[in-house]
């Protein structure tokens, strides 16, 4: 009786307020379920059905998949106890007003400042490109190491700025030759000056090794996996989804994105916090990404979706189609290091 009583009193005094602050009565229920002190549901199935307003036969199907793959606690760390990771990549001097500018890049630049000081995310992570002199991708270098006779023969003439040349290797390498940049501790490889650093910043400094490039942030270019690992990798674990921004789209934030995708991670490239080098490789860059499970979104619908049903189904669906992803990756890295190893 007495509880009963509390309630009509509840309901007489959020419908006054409701008239007072000209709250419609179509609001007035959400109004009321925001007093109420109830705990939501213990049960999983019941918590997300809770979090998201919807009948059993909507939720149940998936979690039973989920399930099944031994998938569903990932997926619930990811809808109730998020842990996003922001990889700001090589938003520098060069890449930005200097030797190898990318076009539109100062447009990013305050977008991306801001977007590091938001709330959601749990860790922020940057990269730069950090060259020594002598390293294999600037043009000013293409003396110092032979060419593969193959493709020498196939590409008489003077080698070019911008060209893809291969080098002679086992196995053969192919390297873009750009101009010099980021060279370490020069002034073109420091962060643009707009984009902070709080004292406990992570950055992670890539392409340090002169014989190759590495346009990820967690490997290097040599396409085996695991090779020339930057430590990222042991940085982003425990994360529930990453997302990606930066420079440039069609060359390290787009082989970053792919990289996480392939280590089992929810990846999320906004596309109005980069620019690409050239258009079409960019889109054919966000190509790569989508098909490779990737969601390429802006910064605004993304913010929007965090709390979306569809979006939780996309990223169970993301889980359930990568089961054992980092279980296989480690084996495939210890398998490739190991005929690497051989080959020396």
């Amino acid at each position: 009786m007495y509880l009963s009583m509390q309630l009509v009193i509840l309901v007489l005094v959020s419908t006054i307020h409701a008239q007072s602050e000209n709250i419609s009565y179509a609001n007035l229920a959400e109004l009321l379920l925001s007093t109420t002190t109830k705990s939501p549901p213990s049960d999983p199935l019941q918590r997300v059905m809770h979090k998201f307003n919807l009948y059993e036969h909507e939720v149940s199907p998936l979690m039973k998949r989920l399930d099944s793959v031994g998938q569903t606690v990932k997926w619930l760390r990811h809808v109730f106890s998020p842990r996003r990771t922001l990889l700001v990549i090589d938003m520098q001097n060069d890449f930005i007003t200097g030797s190898l500018a990318v076009n539109d890049a100062k447009e990013i630049v305050t977008p991306v400042a801001e977007l590091t000081n938001e709330e959601v995310w749990n860790q922020v992570i940057y990269t730069q490109d950090w060259h020594p002199q002598d390293h294999i991708s600037f043009f000013s270098n293409v003396d110092l190491r032979p060419l593969d006779s193959t493709w020498s023969s196939e590409h008489p003439g003077k080698v070019s700025m911008f060209e893809e040349v291969v080098f002679k290797r086992y196995p053969p390498y192919a390297q873009v030759l750009w101009p010099d940049h980021c060279v370490q501790d020069t002034e073109g490889a420091e962060l643009h000056s707009n984009i902070t650093t709080p004292k406990k910043t992570k950055i992670i400094q890539k392409g340090t090794n002169p014989l190759i490039d590495s346009y990820s942030a967690f490997f290097d270019n040599t396409g085996m996996q695991g090779s020339g690992s930057t430590g990222l990798k042991e940085m982003v674990k425990g994360s529930t989804e990453v997302v990606v921004v930066g420079l440039a789209m069609d060359y390290c934030v787009g082989y970053t994105s792919l990289h996480s995708l392939e280590l089992g991670y929810p990846t999320t490239l906004l596309r109005d916090m980069t620019r690409p080098v050239k258009i079409q490789t960019g889109e054919d860059m966000l190509a790569m990404v989508r098909e490779g499970g990737g969601q390429v979104t802006t910064w605004n619908s993304w913010r929007k979706e965090l709390e979306d049903w569809q979006r939780a189904k996309d990223v169970a669906e993301f889980f359930i189609a990568n089961t054992g992803v980092l279980e296989n990756m480690s084996m495939l890295t210890t398998m490739a290091l190991f005929a690497f190893i051989l080959i020396m």
